[in-house]
This record gives C-alpha cells, sequence and structure tokens, in this order.
C-alpha cells in the first residue's frame, strides 16, 4: 500500500509542477527596476541640477523652478532648479558666451544714459574705452556729434524680436517708433555683443553708420551727393559701412561677402573721406 501511495504522491507533484509551468509561460510576471542617481530612495527622488537653456534672444535668464514628472518606465519626480546663467549665440552661430551669476566688482555708470529707454550700463565703461580705441581719424569726424550708449535699443528690440547686438539711430527712436528723443544721433552696442566677444566689431560698423550720416550732405565737384554715390556703389547703406570697417582696418563684417577692399574701393574711400571729413 505504502508503494501505492509513493506513486500517487509522485504523480501529484508532477501534475502540479506541470501546471504551474504553464501558468507562468501564459502569464510573464512584470518587474519593475527603479534606478534613481544622487538618491537611495525607492520610490521618489530629489536631486539638484544645474541646467542652462540655450537662447538667441535674451541677454539674461531669471533664477526659476520646474517640477517634471517620469512615468515610463517607472514614476519618478525630480526637481530642477536653474541658476542664473547667461547664455549668448552669435547671430551666425558661431560665438557662445556662458557667464554664471558670480560676484564680481562692476563700476556702475550713473550718468545722463540711465534715463535712456534699453540703456543697461555694466559696460558703459568699456565701451567708453572702445570708443577712445577706434582709428583716429574715424573718432575725431564723430565724437562731437555722435553719443555711445551701451543698452539693447527698444524700438530695433521690438521690430527684431530680440535685442541686436548694435544699433546707429539718427533720429533718437523710442520703443513705439516715435523719434526726436533724448538719444538722437547715437551709437547703442548692447551687453550681448559684450557677452559674444563683437563689442569692437559691432562699435566700428555703426561708427560708420554714424559717419556716413554726417556726410549725407557733402557734394562732389560735380555736384553729385558723394553719401548717395558710395551706397549706389557698394550696394546699399550696410555695404557702405562695411567697406569703411575694411577701410579702418576691421576684420568683421555683418553684410559684405568678403573681407578684403579692392584697390578701387580703397582710393575711393581715400577720396571720400578727403572731401567730405572735416580735419
Amino acid at each position: 500500500m505504502s508503494g501505492k501511495y509513493t506513486t500517487a504522491l509522485v504523480v501529484l507533484i508532477v501534475v502540479f509542477i506541470g501546471g504551474s509551468y504553464i501558468y507562468v509561460i501564459n502569464n510573464p510576471i512584470e518587474i519593475s527596476i527603479q534606478a534613481t542617481i544622487g538618491s537611495t530612495e525607492d520610490s521618489t527622488s530629489s536631486s539638484s541640477t544645474t541646467t542652462t537653456n540655450p537662447t538667441t534672444t535674451s541677454s539674461s535668464t531669471t533664477t526659476s523652478s520646474s517640477s517634471t514628472t517620469t512615468t515610463n518606465p517607472t514614476t519618478t519626480t525630480t526637481s530642477v532648479s536653474v541658476t542664473t546663467t547667461t547664455i549668448e549665440v552669435s547671430e551666425k552661430d558661431d560665438s557662445v558666451s556662458i557667464n554664471t551669476n558670480s560676484q564680481e566688482n562692476i563700476e556702475i555708470y550713473e550718468g545722463e544714459f540711465t534715463l535712456f529707454d534699453g540703456f543697461e550700463g555694466q559696460n558703459q565703461f568699456n565701451l567708453d574705452g572702445l570708443v577712445n580705441n577706434l582709428p583716429e581719424e574715424l573718432r575725431k569726424s564723430v565724437v562731437n556729434n555722435v553719443i555711445f550708449v551701451n543698452g539693447c535699443h527698444s524700438y530695433a528690440a521690438t521690430i527684431l524680436g530680440r535685442c541686436p547686438f548694435g544699433v546707429w539711430d539718427s533720429a533718437g527712436t523710442f520703443a513705439d517708433g516715435s523719434t526726436n528723443s533724448d538719444w538722437k544721433l547715437s551709437v547703442w552696442i548692447s551687453n550681448k555683443a559684450f557677452a559674444n566677444n563683437r563689442a569692437y566689431n559691432t562699435l566700428l560698423h555703426e561708427t560708420s553708420h554714424a559717419l556716413s550720416y554726417l556726410t549725407r550732405n557733402c557734394v562732389n565737384p560735380e555736384g553729385e551727393n558723394q553719401r548717395k554715390n558710395a551706397q549706389e556703389l557698394f550696394g546699399s547703406e550696410e555695404l557702405f559701412a562695411d567697406a569703411l570697417v575694411l577701410y579702418y582696418g576691421g576684420d568683421y563684417v555683418y553684410y559684405r561677402d568678403n573681407v578684403v577692399l579692392q584697390e578701387s574701393e580703397r582710393t575711393y574711400l581715400d577720396n571720400y573721406i578727403a572731401l567730405c571729413c572735416e580735419d
């Protein structure tokens, strides 16, 4: 009898194991593995991360916090802290400047420009230094008539949708497009230009516009307007300004296809300066 019981027990065990195998095959078990970085908690982790978000239109980012919930494959909530960090990308995407919110001793300008709409000021003294380093002939031609402002020109920023590197404003234009402000005959160089190491190049270009404007009434011996002739010769006012940049020793142009003046172009500009610019 004991042999029959043993045999029956073995058969039952085999049947149970076989049934269990078939059940597992038809009902696979899901295993959830949660991996966290910087925390030993199983279900929810919290970590602090410095995140920089690239932008081409702003000269500063504001400290903020964001919350992101991840549900696939696991439910994990991560709190991300954004530090005050500035990232600037040049118009041609060939220069990037990343500036953290480290403390520096900065000399603050407190003059009349602080009342100008769009004035920034952190680089006003740096800009003054760059103006003093302009080619002497160019500087002397404009310095008594033109003001140089470190700021993001409000009207230009409005029409472009971003802060430009620089602006030449002969009319003194407000943000709404109206004119006759206190910044008539002004060159604006923004903090963005300084952050991208384009401040001097931009200054040279905008000052060339200033020179062009100040010589707008210059007439050659044939009775022709010399500025208009120059714009036609080079192709536009912007290309004329780029040519003046090269003439005065610059090596960065914004609109011209090359950085080499032809001999005929240089001779033309020699004659233009001699005829239209005061000693």
